[in-house]
């Protein structure tokens, strides 16, 4: 029960990761590259959930790449959430 539990906080998470990722590549694609659409949301992210990990400048680039390198909710859903957040940024780096 453990385990079928940490796989599914894990799957919602990358989920998760990969929303924030394609909401920062439809504000970049609407607002442009030099908007610093990632500083600024890491900035807002941060403040408004100041307890939750995981949302660092660097994290949100990895979020994004994910999103452009899986575009499909599908492979998200069905694959890589399966995997660990660490694995995902292996793949896409």
């Amino acid at each position: 029960a453990r385990i079928r539990a940490a796989l599914s906080v894990n799957r919602e998470l990358v989920i998760l990761y990969w929303e924030i990722g394609r909401d920062i590549l439809a504000r970049q694609a609407a607002q442009g590259w030099g908007a610093k659409v990632i500083d600024r949301l890491a900035k807002d992210l941060r403040e408004e959930f100041p307890d939750m990990k995981g949302l660092s400048r660097s994290n949100l680039l990895y979020m994004r790449a994910m999103a452009q390198a899986w575009p499909d909710s599908e492979i998200v859903q069905q694959v890589a959430g399966q995997l660990p957040w660490f694995h995902n940024v292996v793949l896409i780096t």
